[in-house]
């Protein structure tokens, strides 16, 4: 917490008013590193690392779901004792508002502390009652809220998803943020916004926090166009995955090999493997088409080029190869 938003939440406490805080990551910390040599604990399952719960003192992976009740003090790798917890999530939030606030009434909102729709309206309920002084979340509490009450809206830490490697990255970090944003100060009591960043000179913040949705608009559509992304471009992307890596990667060159550009227009990029590689067990791969829409303008063109090349043929599926087809998808991760 700043200084700045641990001074308003007093503020707002005292007048009786309520706070909504969003940290768009479950849990109390989602890496244990080792200080020595570095190594990180990670899924046995998926490459990606496990996340600390501190209710019940478990480490989990928030993809496959894989529990490992026994906290290591231990590096696998160097064998050192000196591991530590890094970054925050919900938990820690909610851990150092109950030191900072002791007599405040606070409630966490996230996949964790929930477990029904009851639950969640239950909680919401409270708050809409004043029974609750803040409300801690996930992005379940960035919109669709509508609290009179509500005169303060913090957001820990903006930055979270900023700089993955997705055309989409930058708008969805301004959808949440924006969403958040409109939260406070719904009734007659003016509200405000805090927003945590390190980076508050990035276009996505400061449009962000300028609630300047036309300026974010037309830096987004500039950087599509110079990129050939979506809405200037039909898009398709073809997933490969399977439990050997080196298989994999000869089925994806093979289809990559086999994808002759049939029109102008069309770009075939890839294969590569995805950003989190390697989930539930199966080594992941992707290859993704672009077909501009000047080109091809209903997109006929690179669905027929689809159904022939690739759904119509089927020697690069297998009894251990799955071949997934997305149209237009909503993440390239």
């Amino acid at each position: 917490f700043s200084r700045l938003l641990l001074e308003k939440i007093k503020y707002c406490l005292k007048r009786n008013e309520q706070v909504i805080l969003l940290q768009n990551r479950r849990g109390y910390a989602p890496l244990l590193r080792c200080r020595d040599c570095g190594e990180l604990v990670m899924c046995p399952n998926c490459q990606v690392t496990l996340t600390y719960h501190s209710a019940g003192k478990y480490l989990q992976c928030h993809f496959c779901g894989f529990t490992n009740n026994n906290i290591l003090d231990q590096c696998g790798k160097c064998g050192s004792f000196n591991l530590k917890l890094s970054g925050t999530g919900t938990q820690r939030v909610e851990e150092i508002l109950k030191e900072k606030f002791p007599d405040m009434q606070l409630a966490r909102l996230d996949v964790d502390s929930i477990r029904s729709g009851q639950d969640i309206s239950a909680t919401i309920q409270a708050f809409a009652d004043q029974k609750i002084d803040i409300l801690l979340g996930t992005q379940m509490i960035a919109k669709g809220l509508d609290f009179s009450n509500v005169t303060l809206v913090g957001i820990i830490n903006a930055d979270t998803g900023l700089y993955l490697p997705d055309f989409r990255a930058g708008e969805r970090v301004f959808q949440l943020i924006y969403q958040a944003s409109g939260r406070a100060g719904r009734g007659k009591k003016p509200g405000q916004v805090v927003v945590q960043t390190y980076n508050p000179d990035n276009a996505v913040i400061e449009c962000a926090t300028q609630l300047n949705l036309h300026k974010y608009y037309k830096i987004a559509l500039k950087e599509r166009r110079e990129l050939n992304y979506p809405p200037f471009t039909w898009i398709v992307k073809l997933e490969l995955s399977g439990p050997d890596r080196a298989a994999l990667e000869k089925t994806a060159a093979d289809l990559r090999s086999f994808l002759k550009k049939p029109y102008k227009g069309l770009e075939i990029l890839g294969p590569a493997f995805c950003y989190r590689e390697k989930l539930r067990n199966r080594y992941r791969m992707q290859i993704v088409l672009k077909s501009l829409k000047t080109a091809d303008p209903g997109g006929r063109l690179l669905h027929h080029f689809i159904r022939n090349k690739v759904t119509e043929n089927k020697k690069f599926i297998s009894k251990y190869i799955r071949l997934n087809i997305d149209i237009n998808p909503i993440s390239l991760l």
